[in-house]
This record gives structure tokens, C-alpha cells and sequence, in this order.
């Protein structure tokens, strides 16, 4: 009967496979997407000046979230993360789409916003315009509070 007995440099060439084959297994590539932003025909069909809030949302679907007040916006957003071995995850793409509503709840705007380089840029924007400026006077110089600089009165004491 034939009994086999390994030499050391069977062993350690049985090592080195075993090895490598750990050390490349972890290497793999995995690609996760996280989120849901409609698609572009889909934002297409909202109304702005006439959809309610709960016309977007049956028009759109379940938003990502939400504005904090009942009257809020609606964000819809979704991200792509690329895992690699034992290296940082990576973000490979994120998009936001945003629809804001006016005081009695109709869309006003929706707006598409993405991340190019680490900023945000804004990708498209659909903007109802009620041709009404909402600052008077008095609203304008009670917002400048807190802004004031003294050393653009006083200079640099």
C-alpha cells in the first residue's frame, strides 16, 4: 500500500496556495445601493401650482423622508457605495430630489441635486414663480440682525 508523506516544500507550497487564495478572496469587489429617487418621467408628471402633498407622494411614492412640519418638503434619496477588500467603502454617487410646498401645501418646486467631486450641484429645477417678493422692509431689516460685522465700522481695533 502506497502511503503518502508530504516533504517541507510541499507543505509550504500548500501554504502559499492556501494563502494567496485567502488573500485574493478578500479583494472582491461589492457595490451597494441604498434608496429610491424617482425617475425623471416620473417627476415630470407632478403638477407644480396644483398637486397636494398627498398627489406627489401617490405620483412619486413613499418619500425617503420628510420635512419636519407637517407642510414640509419631501426628499427622496438614494446613494451607491463601492466595498473593496479590507479598503474604506466609497461612494460612487448620491442623488436628492426635493420637493418643497408652499403654506397651503400645493408643490412649489422640485429639484434634483447630486454630488460631483465631494459638492453638491444642482442636476435639474422646476420652480413655480407666484411673481410676489415676500420682504418688506420690516422683514428685511429684522433679518439683518446678528449679521452686523463692527470691524466693517470700527476696522480691525
Amino acid at each position: 500500500m502506497f502511503k503518502f508523506q508530504p516533504n517541507n516544500r510541499s507543505k509550504a507550497f500548500l501554504a502559499a496556495v492556501c494563502a494567496s487564495a485567502f488573500l485574493v478572496s478578500g479583494c472582491v469587489e461589492r457595490i451597494d445601493r441604498h434608496g429610491y429617487t424617482p425617475e425623471v418621467s416620473q417627476i415630470e408628471t407632478v403638477n407644480l401650482g396644483s398637486d397636494r402633498r398627498d398627489d406627489v407622494i401617490a405620483k412619486l411614492g413613499q418619500p425617503t423622508t420628510g420635512g419636519v412640519l407637517d407642510q414640509g418638503g419631501l426628499y427622496y434619496i438614494s446613494y451607491g457605495m463601492r466595498h473593496y477588500g479590507a479598503l474604506a467603502p466609497k461612494e460612487l454617487d448620491r442623488k436628492v430630489v426635493a420637493v418643497t410646498f408652499d403654506g397651503n401645501g400645493v408643490a412649489r418646486n422640485v429639484e434634483t441635486f447630486g454630488v460631483e467631486q465631494g459638492r453638491v450641484v444642482s442636476l435639474s429645477r422646476r420652480v413655480t414663480d407666484d411673481n410676489l417678493r415676500d420682504t418688506t422692509l420690516l422683514r428685511q431689516l429684522l433679518s439683518s440682525i446678528g449679521n452686523f460685522d463692527p470691524t466693517s465700522v470700527f476696522g480691525d481695533g
